[in-house]
């Protein structure tokens, strides 16, 4: 009875194979983490991949250490119009995750609401319609017939008085497995499955070119006062037309980054949230008075990577922060940051490493941040900004914030555009906790490096 063993891990090995081929093969279907600086929380919005419809919506909020807990209204609603579905969300404090359950009944675009009893941040996602291939589908089909047909063969052998029934069974389950096997080898030769539109998720129209967009103008709306929190209401406007900028796509985890750098060095790095097309707002206290510069990071669909910047003032007295000291250890978070680089001269790449320890040991728990292991975002005597990843192995998954297995190294490279002093932060997360490390650095013109 051996061979019947075999045969039934056989069985069960077909049958599980077929279960992958029903995945979405595009970027629409996948989990969407969106960072989010909601009112005085810090969030990481977690949209799960929807697997039928109707059916129901996973969400997660990862809530940051720092950041007070409390219940949010969390609902979805279709963009096209219909009603939304809400529900409350409880967060602790000190940094976790929680989540909850919504249902979609619908293909197409949809808009998470996430309401905080002040504002409301809209996420736009796409529910795909999710129709695999054909050549998919018949291998899928195929493999998976072939399985039920040799448990049945298996069956009908081990309790059968006949002999003719498992030998029609295991001819049909090997007729099976050669078509599924057949299609398999010729989806190999066949063009590429059409790409999906991110705004209604069906496939793009091949006759369709995608066309680049223009620059986005920022527009910043604030009254600021030094130690006071306020909003910074943002507008981005096409620069042809004027018309709202309402077709960004996410870049690193955010729809946008941003980054306001104070008089005397002060650093923020926020992701504002959406609350209509085209306009953003996110909360922000100024440690001190005068100009502000505001640098946005951005990506519009087909237009790529934008960085619009503005200035804006707070009233109140200049404060400035202290230096914060070159290359070597610096205390971070209950962590030890030992900063290095090296090749510090302009036009040609430098290498910066973070390597993080605690109570005499490395650290390796770290947590990725905005779907990378860190990120290192520089200013030089220009006001030139620079904002560059630690990326993660490329060949593997790229984990959400709630698995902890980086450090203690974490590695930069990036080429200074310019001689001169430059200041750089250095960020991780670990326990929830986005931790900041500012360096300066020196980087000299290059004839004098050479």
């Amino acid at each position: 009875m051996r061979w019947i063993g075999g045969l039934l891990v056989v069985a069960a090995v077909m049958l599980t194979s077929a279960t992958p081929a029903l995945a979405h093969g595009g970027v629409v279907g996948a989990d969407l983490r969106i960072a989010a600086s909601l009112g005085d929380r810090e969030l990481t919005v977690i949209i799960r991949r929807v697997a039928a419809v109707p059916g129901p919506l996973r969400v997660d909020v990862v809530n940051h250490a720092g950041s007070r807990g409390g219940t949010l209204r969390v609902g979805a609603v279709p963009q096209n119009g219909g009603p939304a579905t809400a529900r409350e969300l409880r967060l602790t404090d000190g940094g976790g995750s929680a989540g909850l359950d919504l249902q979609v009944d619908r293909v197409g675009a949809w808009e998470l609401l996430v309401d905080d009893g002040r504002e409301t941040a809209r996420f736009p996602f796409v529910v795909p319609d999710d129709v695999p291939p054909a050549a998919e589908w018949t291998t899928t089909a195929g493999f998976t017939t072939a399985g039920g047909l040799l448990l049945a063969a298996l069956a009908g052998a081990a309790f059968g008085r006949r002999a003719w029934p498992p030998l029609v069974l295991g001819g049909g389950a090997a007729a099976a497995v050669v078509v599924a096997t057949t299609a398999a080898l010729l989806s190999s030769s066949l063009p590429p499955q059409q790409e999906i539109d991110p705004v209604t998720g069906r496939p793009l129209s091949i006759d369709a070119p995608d066309a680049g967009r223009p620059h986005v103008n920022l527009l910043v709306d604030a009254t600021l006062a030094a130690g006071e929190r306020s909003p910074l209401d943002l507008r981005l406007v096409d620069g042809a037309t004027g018309r709202p900028v309402d077709d960004l796509v996410l870049h690193h985890d955010a729809l946008v980054h941003l980054v306001v750098i104070g008089p005397g060095g002060q650093f923020a790095h926020l992701h504002p949230v959406r609350v209509a097309p085209g306009e953003f707002r996110v909360w922000f206290r100024p440690a001190s008075g005068g100009e502000h510069r505001v640098h946005a990071e951005l990506e519009r669909r087909g237009g790529g990577v934008q960085l619009p910047d503005a200035t804006v003032r707070a009233t109140g007295p200049p404060v400035a922060e202290p230096l914060p000291g070159g290359p070597g250890d610096h205390d971070a978070g209950g962590m030890t940051a030992r900063i290095t680089a090296s090749t510090l001269v302009a036009g040609e790449p430098s290498v910066l490493t973070a390597e993080f320890g605690a109570a005499g040991q490395p650290v390796r728990d770290l947590q990725p941040w905005l779907g990378m292991a860190g990120h290192l975002i520089t200013t030089g005597p220009d006001g030139t900004l620079g904002h560059v990843h630690a990326m993660p192995d490329p060949t593997a998954a790229v984990p959400d914030e709630t698995v902890a297995t980086g450090g203690p190294r974490v590695e930069f490279v990036y080429t200074f555009p310019t001689a001169g002093r430059h200041r750089v932060w250095f960020q991780v997360e670990r326990d929830y906790q986005v931790v900041t490390v500012p360096v300066e650095v020196d980087v000299t013109a290059a004839e004098d490096g050479s």
